[in-house]
């Protein structure tokens, strides 16, 4: 299965059922020797938001606007 998370970890959990030879379920396989069902998957850093600092304001008075760079960043 997919990663539970698509950044920062997660886990792939998989179906482990004891089968015999004609593909029919069994209960007889030895249990110490099972494969895990569930490991961790790392899918990279979750991206986060990088800004600048604010510039200037457009008019000395009256109101104005200020604007800064912000950017999705990996």
């Amino acid at each position: 299965f997919q990663c539970s998370s698509t950044c920062a970890g997660g886990f792939q959990r998989r179906v482990v059922v004891c089968q015999d030879e004609n593909g029919y379920t069994a209960n007889n396989c030895d249990e110490k020797s099972k494969p895990v069902e569930q490991r961790s998957c790392e899918s990279g850093p979750c991206p986060q938001w990088a800004y600048g600092n604010w510039g200037e304001c457009t008019k000395p008075c009256g109101g104005g606007t200020r604007t800064r760079l912000v950017v999705c960043q990996r």
